[in-house]
């Protein structure tokens, strides 16, 4: 598929490159059925640039199979694995075993490094209660015990690692460094979230494994495991409309950076902090009516920017006011100056939040939030609250809640009424004398 010509189809500029005369082209792969459990996926995809299609997208073409063969050879050999010897799978083969080959093989590339890290926390807790149980062995009341024992594990492992932060503490303290530090905080606990994120891991293995034929039915999935370890509802915590409007006054009274960009954006158009801090230059629009271009989200701990697909829901385009469009229209016209003048061309693709050509990391943008939150009076506000504040002042001001699910990027409006029905303001409340004033209002026919 022609990405340039899709890109140009939607009003969005050029993806960068280094020749400028290439096109940017998608090719696609798709997993034959057999072999989709070992890959991890249904279909592979690769960006690639060439100048004409008659040799250098047919030898791009000829590279993308190649490597799609040699990588669906290795997995089906056990290759990459990270052992040189690698046992055969059996129903004996035990759990702990099963669920670090599977992981093994979905970590070339297969999924995201934030799924995969948080997969082998997942398989911590797996390990420590039910690895050693075989396959075939396995039971709904094992996976049951395992859940239940999370959060007294997760207590036992931070306690650990906070005896461990204390002696590297003191440690550093008889080397002679005695900077002031910040009293450690007390340790998190797993709870229901973890526990329904285990089940559902848990799940995707066995379901690995009845496809392999090496277990008779899938027991994760036992009726009684669905019904005590549901996923639980998120954290709604909204800002009040006078405690908005007070923050929003402290937000203007900032100097334009780079942070109250990021601040603008999130309280104006509800998009989520990640995504905020992944805009680029040129999808704001701060001309005619100002809106601003959602593509993709800054993955956390790093400085990269994951697009979306155009499938998603979260690929939009949401409005924002005329203030933080003038706001933004000064950081884009400082921000390129700045650039220029270090011999850096700044582009539609340029990140928007941020001192030079790279995006503010979250953590970064973490750092200056609760610094600000601290200095303004609302201690313990998450940049997320901008969100549900937005979603919830408008729906209780009766905007339509198909306007707001696409603007949020929700999958759908059902699960934007679910989430946020408890700020709809009710309209029951003498709905059928309005019905019938209505009606008898009407002239009546001679």
């Amino acid at each position: 598929m022609d990405l340039d010509e899709a890109r140009k189809a939607k009003g969005l500029p050029r993806r960068k490159r280094d020749d400028p005369k290439a096109t940017a082209y998608e090719l696609r792969i798709r997993v034959p059925t057999e072999f989709q459990g070992v890959m991890g996926r249904k279909k592979l995809s690769r960006t690639v640039f060439a100048r004409n299609k008659r040799e250098e997208l047919r030898a791009r073409i000829a590279e993308f199979e190649e490597d799609a063969n040699r990588m669906l050879e290795d997995r089906t050999t056990g290759v990459g694995i990270g052992a040189q010897d690698v046992s055969p799978l059996s129903p004996a083969t035990p759990f702990g075993e099963y669920v670090e080959r599977y992981i093994a093989l979905r970590s070339n590339g297969a999924i995201g490094r934030q799924t995969l890290a948080n997969e082998r926390r997942y398989a911590e807790y797996l390990r420590e209660v039910i690895g050693l149980i075989p396959l075939r062995d396995l039971t709904a009341m094992d996976v049951e015990r395992c859940l239940l024992q999370v959060p007294e594990i997760s207590r036992r492992w931070a306690n650990e690692r906070v005896e461990e932060w204390k002696r590297k503490r003191e440690q550093a303290v008889r080397e002679g460094n005695r900077r002031k530090k910040k009293p450690l905080g007390s340790p998190r606990v797993a709870g229901p979230d973890m526990q329904h994120k285990i089940l559902k891991f848990c799940r995707e293995i066995l379901n690995d494994a009845l496809d392999r034929e090496l277990v008779q039915k899938n027991v994760a999935k036992a009726r009684f495991l669905s019904k005590n370890f549901k996923k639980s509802r998120p954290l709604i915590d909204p800002l009040m409309e006078e405690d908005a409007a007070r923050f929003l006054h402290e937000v203007k009274a900032l100097p334009l950076s780079p942070f109250k960009v990021a601040c603008l954006a999130l309280f104006s158009s509800g998009m989520r902090p990640e995504e905020a801090l992944a805009l680029k230059m040129g999808g704001v629009n701060v001309g005619g009516v100002p809106s601003a271009r959602i593509t993709g989200s800054l993955e956390h701990g790093t400085a990269e920017i994951v697009e979306y697909t155009k499938s998603d829901s979260s690929y939009r385009t949401v409005p924002i006011d005329d203030y933080t469009s003038r706001e933004i229209g000064r950081w884009i016209e400082e921000k390129s100056r700045r650039l220029r003048a270090m011999g850096i061309r700044p582009g539609p693709s340029t990140p928007l939040v941020g001192e030079l050509d790279k995006p503010l990391t979250y953590n970064v943008f973490k750092k200056q939030w609760q610094r600000f939150v601290e200095k303004v009076g609302f201690e313990g506000v998450r940049p997320y609250a901008l969100r549900h504040t937005f979603a919830t002042i408008n729906l209780a001001r009766g905007e339509n809640i198909k306007t707001i699910s696409v603007i949020l990027g929700h999958a759908s409006p059902s699960y934007t009424l679910d989430l946020y029905v408890g700020y709809i303001p009710s309209t029951s409340r003498e709905l059928s004398n309005r019905y019938v004033s209505r009606l008898e209002s009407l002239p009546q026919a001679a």
